[in-house]
């Protein structure tokens, strides 16, 4: 009998052991009518034997009688044979002649029978050889069937084993509809909230807008205030007139309006210079040079790069202070905290790790990334930091506990990314599918996206007050963004200016006039914001620039190439 499979296990497997089956019972009913053919021929062999030796026992026993016959005739003189015997002779001659027709016809019976014998001898033979061919099939068939009923029964157990997981897949199927549910309802609670925050947003913007306007007015009065000292003192003393102009302004010219008029100065006029030369040079001792930092006070710069160790410097001197280790591969990014008590490394070991810079000592190391880190960035009050990782995520931290709050997912790749305000409410992302996206780091949505590069965009950094982005490509042009709409403000560009494609972060002057990056061709460009006039070209590297900013006084800049040094320019 032929196990039936079990309900719901059907399939094509099945129906080719079925169908294998009823092809051996096939082949078994005709074995089984040969078997009986021969059967039916042996039988009839064996009578055709028992057939023979009957008829070679009739010859013999008519030989038997012919041989008496001829020694009787022998014995009465040869009368009976010869015919002398009268009608007893002829009769003996008679039954003779009998005799001998009868032996010749047993003698072909026989013969007939012996090619009848050695025909189904033959085949017999034949019918061996072709039973012995299909026992062999047969015992193959049987363990192919035999094999055949393993893999059902392996195919049955696993049917099960399936069942069992489907089963206990739906439990966890409607333990997490659950928690969907209450996820749903706090997205919910959620929202509300983000609604009253919004109004509550809106109404500080409002204020804010406000106060911003009242400061207008009070530098628009310091400066209606600074040019009438400037016509005073034009009149008074040419030099003095110099003086204002040159920003070099104290008590002997303008009395107890000398701070003021300092003050409304730096507002009218800006404090960024252009660099015009090499002032000095630090030696960071790298084979390569990846990100430079330079704290709030112009006092301390962080260098890293290809080595595991960050090197922190006297930015004044050039003097070491510290060499920060704990990376395992290489430092991408450096960046330092606004008080100037943190710097943070990002590394290619997949971590982003923090030092004291008062001590020197690991304060943090923040794991969370599977792929190296490229950029780590600390809001206004170290709060928080902001990190992008080769995974395509950017990871929002709680810089006190070490833990990640939000992780945002980028779906394109990035190269860089920036605040737009100073507790990082939302920041600003470089991608490598030529565009710029704005997101909310609170909720991790995209806000904005723009396209505005025919390449590459290398390099995002943020005006002081976040209203402007300036944003570097391997296009071999920057970019003035508009924070709010992404709308395209200026594009700065010069004939020979092409980035490098890893590292090439452009800065914009804290008075936001000026704009800077590195070529691949070691020079240093810089222009003109409002008329993106590009006014001056510095031939002073021998490797691709990697990075440069300026100080936050605007009046000294600092240059590193990917070859081991960092210049500092005024």
């Amino acid at each position: 009998m032929i196990a039936q499979p079990k309900a719901g296990s059907t399939g094509g497997w099945e129906a080719r052991i079925l169908a294998q089956l009823e092809q051996r019972d096939m082949r078994v009913s005709t074995v089984a009518r040969v078997i009986e053919s021969y059967n039916r021929l042996a039988g009839k062999v064996g009578d055709f034997a028992s057939h023979t030796r009957a008829s070679e026992a009739r010859t013999r026993e008519i030989q038997g009688e012919h041989e008496r016959l001829m020694e009787y005739d022998r014995a009465t003189g040869g009368g009976m044979i010869g015919g002398g015997g009268g009608g007893s002779n002829a009769i003996a001659q008679q039954r003779i002649s009998e005799l001998e027709k009868e032996v010749d016809g047993l003698k072909e019976e026989r013969t007939l029978l012996y090619r009848t014998q050695a025909t189904n001898a033959q085949r017999l033979l034949e019918l061996s050889d072709r039973m012995r061919e299909t026992d062999e099939r047969m015992q193959q068939q049987d363990l192919e069937i035999a094999d055949s009923h393993e893999a059902l029964k392996r195919a049955n157990a696993k049917v099960d084993d399936m069942g069992a997981a489907a089963k206990e897949k739906d439990g966890t199927i409607e333990i997490l509809q659950d928690e969907l549910s209450a996820l749903q309802l706090e997205i919910v609670q959620i929202e509300e909230r983000c609604s009253r925050l919004q109004t509550e947003n809106d109404d500080l913007v409002k204020r804010w807008l406000k106060k911003m306007n009242e400061e207008a007015e009070k530098v628009n009065e310091v400066t209606r205030e600074l040019e009438l000292i400037k016509r005073k003192s034009a009149a008074v003393s040419p030099r003095m007139s110099g003086a204002v102009e040159d920003g070099v302004l104290d008590e002997r010219f303008f009395g107890e309006h000398a701070a003021t008029a300092v003050a409304a100065a730096a507002a009218i006029r800006g404090v960024s210079t252009v660099p015009r030369a090499a002032v000095g040079k630090i030696d960071a001792r790298m084979e390569e040079l990846h990100s430079i930092a330079l704290s709030h006070d112009g006092e301390v710069l962080a260098v890293g790069g290809q080595s595991n160790a960050v090197k922190v410097f006297d930015a004044q001197t050039g003097d070491s202070i510290y060499s920060l280790a704990g990376c395992l591969k290489g430092v991408n990014h450096v960046d330092i905290s606004a008080d100037g008590k943190l710097l943070v490394a990002a590394s290619s070991d997949h971590t982003a790790r923090i030092w004291r810079l008062d001590t020197g000592r690991a304060w943090k190391t923040l794991s969370g990334h599977i792929g190296g880190v490229m950029t780590a960035k600390f809001n206004s009050n170290a709060t928080r930091l902001f990190t992008y990782s080769q995974d395509r995520t950017v990871k929002v931290w709680d810089v006190a506990r070490g833990l990640c709050v939000r992780t945002l997912f980028t779906v394109s790749g990035c190269h860089d990314l920036a605040l737009l305000d100073a507790d990082g409410a939302r920041i600003v992302t470089a991608h490598m599918d030529n565009s710029v996206r704005v997101w909310d780091s609170a909720s991790g949505k995209r806000v904005a996206e723009a396209a505005v590069h025919r390449e590459q965009v290398m390099s995002v950094s943020v005006s002081r007050l976040g209203s402007r982005i300036l944003t570097n490509s391997y296009d071999g042009t920057l970019k003035l963004l508009d924070a709010r709409t992404l709308a395209v403000l200026a594009v700065l560009s010069a004939p020979a200016y092409r980035p490098s494609r890893n590292w090439a972060r452009a800065s914009l002057s804290p008075d936001e006039r000026y704009a800077m990056a590195g070529s691949i061709d070691g020079k240093l460009y810089v222009w003109d914001v409002a008329t993106g006039d590009l006014v001056r070209t510095l031939d002073i590297h021998k490797s691709a620039v990697c990075d440069a900013l300026w100080s936050a006084s605007g009046t000294r800049v600092y240059s590193a190439e990917k070859n081991r040094y960092i210049l500092i320019l005024q």
